[in-house]
Order: structure tokens, then sequence, then C-alpha cells
């Protein structure tokens, strides 16, 4: 952020230290949004831009109040507090010019005009009575929760009810994250869940790195790879379809799956089932649910298969079920390609009339094959498979369904979704 240099004491100020943004940076420094979140893979400058729009909130809005946040305090002593000190907030000709001042044994930054920075942790009830109580006039401007996938959701709804700071027009939670698993609460709440603005970078978007940091981030395996290299959200081993990809641009997931009318032939995968519930953590199906699921999918001119609607339920009658996904109004498919065991379901459809069924014919593995050739980018980044946003629980499924430790037999957990695009792809892959 640039200053003006004030002229009492300063004859000729020097340049002033200026906040360069990486082209991936600027539009979360813009965004106004109350929930922002930063991940992808690890270097990309994610925490460096979460206090430089600390620092520079502060700066023009006098009298805020903003917080950085570490679930253990030492941490954020240690790290976050003594970069925000060194590198961005007290540089010696930067507290020349704001009054900024750094006073240790009240965990907090003080500015000229009457902004201040308060550094805590979260990591046990002590702390969290604390927050309850922190910020001028009982409230929170702006705050960074740095290392997010630490923690618990309770601890972000925490931060969320103090977010009542009126010291600008618009308020601000930062999280900054690399990712964990597909079942944390941020990938499930914000993620999918549309809770906050989500912004992707990786380490090759920041050219402060040094050349060597990039190899050791390409030399890492597993999980610790796909997560820590490649920005995904994903179980610790054994991804069935391990190229899906729910977030960067030209990814899988995309606003533009969704239905058009007259740009394609609509098709419905069906997936029987019938026991389960929602879990309140992930909100999603637990792992020994099998709901129904009914898959709503376009095919565009150019061979682009989206699913742009889903319909999962667990004890439901087929009957209801069936009446609920025609009852969404979309154009009857041109066929619903249906799990083979489920015999009764596909007597539904037939003696319906309105939707020809097709029993599904594919085997697990070779169906599987083929289906990551739908997933997978090709050379030139085309995707044949796209799915909208809205289709939750099958995104959620796509980052958790996964092989037996060890083997190269799938797990029985998180496969409806996923079983009935395979059914479905097998059906078209010479369409």
């Amino acid at each position: 952020m640039q200053l003006l240099a004030p002229t009492t004491g300063l004859s000729q100020p020097p340049p002033l230290k200026t906040f360069r943004p990486l082209p991936w940076q600027v539009e979360p420094w813009r965004d106004t949004s109350g929930t922002i979140l930063l991940t992808g893979s690890a270097g990309g400058g994610k925490s460096h831009l979460a206090m430089e729009k600390i620092n520079g909130f502060c700066l023009r809005y006098p009298g805020a109040f903003a917080l950085l946040i570490r679930k253990v305090k030492v941490s954020m002593t240690s790290g976050a507090a003594l970069f925000f000190e060194d590198e961005v907030a007290l540089s010696k000709l930067d507290s020349q010019l704001t009054g900024a001042r750094h006073l240790p044994s009240k965990s907090r930054f003080e500015y000229r005009n009457g902004s201040m920075v308060a550094y805590i942790g979260l990591e046990d009830k002590k702390q969290l009575q604390r927050l309850r109580s922190i910020g001028r006039r009982g409230g929170v401007d702006i705050a960074f929760m740095e290392e997010a996938v630490e923690f618990a959701e309770t601890d972000y709804n925490a931060v969320l009810a103090r977010l009542r700071g009126t010291a600008a027009t618009w308020r601000q939670i930062i999280l900054a994250t690399n990712p964990d698993a597909p079942t944390h609460w941020i990938n499930t709440r914000l993620i999918q869940g549309g809770g906050a603005k989500i912004y992707y970078s990786a380490a090759v978007n920041n050219p402060h790195n040094p050349a060597d940091y990039l190899e050791t981030l390409e030399g890492l395996t597993g999980v610790d790879k796909l997560r820590l290299a490649d920005g995904k959200w994903v179980q610790a081993t054994g991804l069935i379809y391990d190229t899906w990809s729910d977030g960067p641009v030209g990814g899988n997931v995309t606003e533009e799956a969704d239905y058009i009318p007259g740009g394609g032939p609509i098709f419905w995968g069906v997936d029987d089932g019938y026991t389960g519930q929602i879990d309140p953590i992930s909100r999603t199906f637990t792992a020994k649910s099998h709901p129904r699921v009914f898959g709503l999918y376009q095919m565009r001119a150019n061979g682009q298969l989206c699913r742009f609607e889903e319909v999962y339920r667990v004890k439901t009658q087929d009957t209801d079920h069936v009446q609920e996904v025609l009852d969404l109004g979309y154009p009857l498919p041109e066929v619903a390609v249906v799990d083979k065991s489920a015999a009764s379901l596909y007597g539904l459809l037939l003696s319906g009339g309105k939707v020809q069924p097709i029993r599904a014919k594919c085997n697990v593995d070779e169906g599987i094959k083929n289906m990551r050739r739908w997933v997978a980018a090709d050379k030139y980044g085309f995707r044949r498979l796209l799915v909208h946003p809205r289709c939750f629980h099958y995104r959620q499924e796509m980052v958790s369904y996964r092989y037996e430790d060890g083997s190269e037999k799938p797990r029985k957990e998180f496969d409806h979704g996923p079983d009935e695009t395979r059914y479905l792809t097998w059906h078209l892959r010479y369409e």
C-alpha cells in the first residue's frame, strides 16, 4: 500500500516501502467480502498478502481493530507476528511515517491513527473467553486466521461473532491455509458450501521463491505432494479419481456446467440406495450411507458432459424420488443409465413411460479406467466431465472415494455419485 509521507521532520522523505501484489493477489486484495479463503499449494504468498491487507486496512481506516490469530499463540508470536513486525508494519521507515509500534507485553501493534492489531491464540477455553471480549467498542473490523486447517469450525464461528467493527463500511475474515482432507469443515462449508470467496495460488505464482524450493515441492510424494505441491483437498491415500480438480480455473468444477436450454441432450445417471444419514460436521452423507442418486447431465456439442444437477436421498421411496427429479422441470433425458442391480427402479422408470432406462453394463475396473479419461485434462487442458458447483454431495464424494489401503479394490464408501457417472460415461464412450 502506497502512503503519503508527512513533511514534518523530513525535508526529503526517502522512497517508501511499497507492497506490490503478485498478479494472483490483486483480486483478493480488493475483495471486501465477509470471508475470503486463500488456499492452494505451499509458498504461494497467502499469508504475506493477508498481513499486508491487515496493515493496509489499519492505515486506511483510523481506529480500526484487527486480529492476527493462530490456534497456538506461540506459533503466532514466533511466526506471523514477527513477520508482521519486521516485513509489513514496522520497518524503520514505516514506523516513522505511521507511528506504528509493537507492544509485546500487550500482544498488539498500535498505529498513530488509533488503529490496533492484536495477536492471539485459540487453544483453550481461557483464550476463547478472551476473544469474546476483545476489540474496540466490542467488535473486530478485520481478522486473519493463519494455518486455518488447525482451527475447529467453532473457532471460526467465534471469530465471526466478533466481526462487528465500524471503522469501515465492510468487515472481513481472511483464512489462509494449505489443503487438508476433503471432509475438513473449511472444504465442506467454505469451498463446497459457498461460505467464502476462494482464491487459489501456487508456488510457481510467487517469483520470490528460490528455485530449489520449487524442486523440493515437486520431490514430495503421496498426499503431501497432492496437498502441498498440487493444492488439492484430498484424503491421505489411494484416491480413485486422482486427476479430479475441484478448485482452480481449468478444473472440473465450473459455473459453465449449468444447464443451457437447447444446449444439448439430457442424460440421467442413477445409482440405487436407501439407507444413511447426513454427518452434522461435513454436511454430507456418512461413509456408511447408501443414498439413491440421480445425476442430471447435458452433452454439449464439443463433447463435454456437464453435470448440472443432483438429487441424493435416503429413506425415500423410489416413486417419490423419481417424481422429485421430474418436478425439477428440466427436459426429459434421452436415456437414464441405471445401476444394473436396481431391478425395481428400472421397472418403475420403464413402466412410467416418460424416461427410457438402460441397465449399466460396465464392470468396475474398466468403468473406472474409462471415467478417468473423462475426468482428466488432456494435453490442451480440456476436460470432458464438468460439474456445476451446486453438486455439493458429488464433489465431496469425488475427493473421498478411494481404494482400500494397500490394494486396488475400491472402498464401498462415497461411491454413489461416482458410480452413476461411471455407468453413464461407459454408455457414452463411443457416442
